[in-house]
């Protein structure tokens, strides 16, 4: 589970399932860090649909706050935003702006995933003087053990050459297990697993 990883894990959470607050609230519990996954619009939709309420393109700003206030308003205790899939809706201006605002305005901050390469994320945020990170890596985007051990020990040379890096992880059960054993053994190495912030 992912509630077993270490505290300093930063855990993204997307408002759906059967009761996300009482997750969240286990999370908290436990010291994790919290990020809500903004479901927005990825290249291809609707045939890939990131689920009810995603923040889309084509509609209003009013419409896309509206959406945005759904979201908000299913978890509480979170630091920051993050995307869930969103490659197309990051990579706009007009899309983005009203949404890196408002988040800006309740002092929270962004994680860009780092999925899309133009994605307008981070200048906006930097407009905003906001907290604002990207993920240097996906640690699992190849899920076997062997690639997620390279992927760990990949980010681990780039923070120890840079003075940190950022990795995102889904929630896969060979990615916990993988993260989990790789974490034990850090401080040893050197490197020291922080949260988000």
């Amino acid at each position: 589970s992912i509630l077993n990883l270490p505290g300093a894990v930063t855990l993204a959470f997307t408002p759906y399932g059967s009761d996300p607050a009482k997750l969240v609230a286990r999370a908290r519990g436990r010291h994790h860090e919290i990020l809500l996954q903004v479901p927005m619009e990825p290249f291809d939709y609707p045939d890939n649909d990131p689920g009810p309420q995603t923040l889309l393109t084509a509609q209003s700003p009013e419409q896309n706050l509206d959406r945005l206030f759904w979201h908000l308003s299913r978890l509480q205790g979170y630091v920051g935003l993050t995307s869930f899939m969103g490659a197309r809706f990051t990579v706009s201006d007009t899309a983005m702006q009203p949404v890196i605002r408002e988040a800006a305005k309740r002092g929270l901050g962004y994680l860009d995933d780092g999925s899309s390469p133009r994605s307008v994320a981070g200048t906006l945020a930097q407009g905003q003087s906001m907290p604002f990170a990207k993920a240097d890596l996906s640690i699992d985007a190849v899920p076997t053990a062997a690639e997620i051990d390279k992927a760990l020990a990949k980010l681990e040379s780039l923070a120890k050459t840079r003075g940190s890096a950022i990795g995102i992880a889904s929630s896969l059960p060979v990615s916990v297990e993988r993260i989990g054993n790789w974490a034990k053994a850090l401080e040893s190495r050197g490197v020291l697993l922080v949260p988000l912030t």
